[in-house]
């Protein structure tokens, strides 16, 4: 069946979509006031649970043309730098429409101050956290999902988020550059930008036709917008082919959880106020098992919002960027074996308690216990290398910006009992300590200790809690050193597939 193209009307609300959705974080990231500074702590690092890891490999496909399968985008890399610097013109003209009339002048450059740029080298910025752990690594996304959007690879991708910040830094603003951003936008937006597109392609049915597949498409393309922009530009959105295999899971896992949130101080709950929150959790691919070279072939998201603070009050990504099987045989499952596996991570939270962001590489040895064919025992040990973290600081360290900047690492253990690939019970360790470069001259270090219980009731519906300690301590050169203690506690509705 063929399809048509939809009105002018239509077509027109589509790119409205596409690029407010595009646009959305730059115009969020107006100069807010930083949130006042005291009684924050920093959360878990790396805190995901090992229960959604089950499945296989994606098979590979032949080249074809100039397209790696016949629903595969076209190989195009210097379309996709084209793509990168139009990514930077929208951004550019958000600004300068929407910004307020004081701020334009920021973003209307030439070639002096492009220069003065290049020549003054890197600082520290003194954006508000949202901007720089939030607003900067989705726009390094759409820097990312350009290489993606053209065929080109994850490793052939990853160059693109920081070619798109380096002509941001140094062309689009007037603000001197900035290394957070350089290093935020690039590493986030690699970590982020994988995440999106292949989410987006979940979302897609490029076998289906008609309505429904115009509408497919139309949401995929609020994930992925460059993508989604290129598919209708090239006509793919309406072409009737096999989804491509690369973007197939071999295994896949959600879980929609809504309910209440109550935060302590101290060890105490007298003052808590109960918060409304929705979670989703998403187990993409076979994690913990099989041998694997393909970047974020297998990934876990974690995103909540409520639960007191901003929109987003959480945000964690893991996608492993390659996996090695220790024990065990692909070709016969074994009641036990053991997997080694390096992850590439992005972590936002930002709620009424504490601040932290950052991006991290790590190491991760999973062992997994095979008691029938729906119970499993998953656990897991792991360590990395925090390239950069942010986290609120416990004496202001600016009029403007009130958290730190610092590399670091972090550590963690966990256990987990799944029930048919979803955790029925889970406990976990995870700690960060990270120096800081920039800002209050301090060490911080803190640990968080999770339980969490999910009770299936009827069918995918089930009721859980969660149970969180998180310890804060921070080491500062010219101050008293602080310690604070969180106690956190969730009950919830849960929706699993």
């Amino acid at each position: 069946m063929r399809l048509h193209l939809p009105s002018r009307r239509v077509a027109a609300l589509v790119w409205a979509v596409l690029i407010v959705v595009l646009a959305a974080p730059e115009i969020a990231s107006a100069q807010e006031p930083a949130p006042a500074a005291g009684g924050y702590t920093p959360p878990v690092f790396g805190s995901i649970s090992p229960a959604l890891l089950d499945g296989g490999l994606p098979s590979r496909v032949p080249d074809e043309g100039t397209r790696a399968c016949p629903g595969c985008p076209p190989r195009r890399p210097f379309r996709a730098m084209a793509d990168v610097i139009g990514v930077n013109l929208i951004y550019l003209g958000v600004n300068l429409a929407f910004k307020p009339a004081d701020e334009k002048i920021y973003y209307r450059t030439y070639p002096k101050i492009w220069w003065n740029n290049i020549s003054y080298g890197f600082e520290w910025d003194d954006n508000t956290f949202m901007i720089n752990q939030w607003g900067h690594p989705y726009q390094g996304s759409t820097y990312f999902s350009a290489g993606r959007a053209n065929g080109l690879s994850f490793w052939e991708s990853a160059p693109l988020s920081a070619f798109g910040a380096l002509t941001w830094e140094y062309l689009a603003e007037r603000h001197k550059p900035s290394l957070n951003d350089l290093i935020m936008t690039t590493l986030g937006g690699i970590a982020l930008g994988e995440m999106f597109h292949r989410s987006a392609w979940l979302i897609r049915d490029t076998t289906d036709t008609g309505k429904s597949r115009m509408t497919r498409e139309i949401i995929a393309a609020v994930f992925d917008p460059v993508t989604g922009i290129n598919r209708f530009l090239d006509r793919d959105a309406l072409k009737v082919v096999e989804k491509p295999a690369m973007y197939v899971p071999s295994a896949l896992l959600a879980a929609f959880d809504v309910g209440i949130l109550w935060r302590g101080n101290d060890l105490s709950f007298l003052e808590a106020d109960g918060e409304p929150f929705l979670q989703a959790n998403l187990g993409y691919g076979t994690i913990s098992q099989g041998r694997s070279t393909a970047p974020f072939d297998a990934f876990l998201v974690s995103l909540r919002m409520g639960g007191g603070g901003g929109p987003i009050s959480e945000l964690r990504v893991r996608g492993r960027l390659n996996g090695v099987p220790l024990s065990g045989k692909p070709e016969k499952p074994a009641r036990h074996t053991l997997h080694f596996m390096t992850l590439m991570g992005y972590d936002y939270d930002n709620n009424s308690a504490y601040q932290f962001g950052g991006q991290d590489f790590s190491g991760a040895f999973t062992s997994e216990w095979r008691f029938t064919p729906a119970w499993r025992l998953v656990t897991t040990a792991s360590g990395g290398f925090l390239v950069l973290g942010a986290i609120d600081s416990l004496y202001v360290a600016g009029p403007d910006r009130q958290y730190d900047f610092g590399p670091g690492f972090s550590y963690g253990a966990g256990m987990a009992l799944t029930r048919r690939g979803h955790p029925f019970l889970r406990a976990s360790y995870s700690g960060v300590w990270l120096h800081a470069v920039d800002g209050a001259q301090a060490d911080h270090w803190t640990q968080n200790v999770r339980l969490d219980l999910l009770v299936p009731v009827k069918g995918r519906f089930g009721i859980g809690t969660t149970g969180e300690f998180i310890r804060r301590r921070s080491y500062y050169d010219g101050a008293d050193d602080v310690l604070q203690r969180f106690p956190q506690v969730r009950v919830y509705v849960s929706w699993m597939y």
